[in-house]
């Protein structure tokens, strides 16, 4: 990956080749820091004002797509003006059209299912709790104790096998995070092209993209968007996006610049 602010004049030109910018953006660890109860997250006012500014702006587009659900997205981010996703793009909204992934009631069930052998990880580890976001679902161990790690890890491995084996699910680990999603093609990456082609048909033109994200899920958004403008917050040392950014704040430092374009 590229340091972002050795390569600001590469970008410039890229913006100024079309009308239509979308830029594409992560919630949790991207345009927040992530602390220890995701509930308690808040968005920053300015931060807020920025999305607002940029949405507001001739010719950009913005997305936030979360793991979280698209419900707690809007809660926290509170802006009629963007599109949304949730679940990693299982569901959405793009401006006044709404979007869910068609899962069978089977898969419904098995999530379901998971969740209910999850539970008895919550009461047996202390500092570990479920994310119930129906469609999928995670479980989050940021404030269990270090030395409870191993068992931990081997009692999940131990619960989520016999699913992982049936070819039920997928599970992808975050930061201090297990995502359990049902075991499909469909990702953010995918809402992501989605976006993409509303866009363009409506604008008659290709846009420009510009993608954030500081998670391991938001890879599968790097690989399809090639080519494109793709940022990974973090530390990091791999990943297929084109160029870094260190934190949160760099990313709210980045969009103001491109507000201010």
């Amino acid at each position: 990956m590229k340091n972002l602010w050795n390569n600001l004049d590469a970008i410039s030109l890229k913006l100024k080749e079309k009308s239509a910018k979308i830029i594409m953006l992560d919630f949790d660890g991207t345009l927040t820091p992530i602390i220890k109860s995701p509930e308690k997250i808040i968005l920053q006012k300015e931060t807020r004002k920025l999305l607002q500014d940029l949405s507001r702006k001739k010719g950009f587009f913005i997305a936030i797509i979360s793991g979280r659900s698209l419900q707690d997205l809007k809660g926290k981010v509170a802006l009629k003006e963007i599109i949304y996703a949730g679940n990693h793009g299982l569901e959405g909204e793009i401006y006044d059209r709404k979007f869910l992934y068609p899962l069978t009631k089977k898969t419904l069930k098995i999530m379901g299912l998971i969740k209910k052998d999850l539970e008895t990880i919550v009461r047996d580890f202390e500092g570990v709790f479920i994310e119930d976001k129906k469609l999928t679902q995670s479980l989050h161990f940021r404030m269990l104790l270090r030395k409870h790690l191993p068992l931990f890890r081997k009692t999940f491995n131990e619960v989520i096998q016999p699913f992982k084996a049936a070819g039920s699910i997928s599970v992808t680990s975050g930061k201090k995070v297990f995502d359990i999603r049902p075991e499909f093609i469909w990702n953010k990456g995918d809402f992501a092209k989605l976006v993409i082609k509303e866009i363009a048909e409506e604008t008659k033109t290709s846009p420009v993209v510009i993608y954030i994200g500081d998670d391991v899920t938001d890879e599968d958004v790097f690989q399809i968007l090639e080519g494109r403008i793709t940022i990974r917050v973090g530390g990091v040392q791999r990943s297929y996006a084109k160029y870094r950014l260190k934190n949160t704040k760099e990313v709210f430092k980045f969009l103001d610049w491109v507000v201010n374009f």
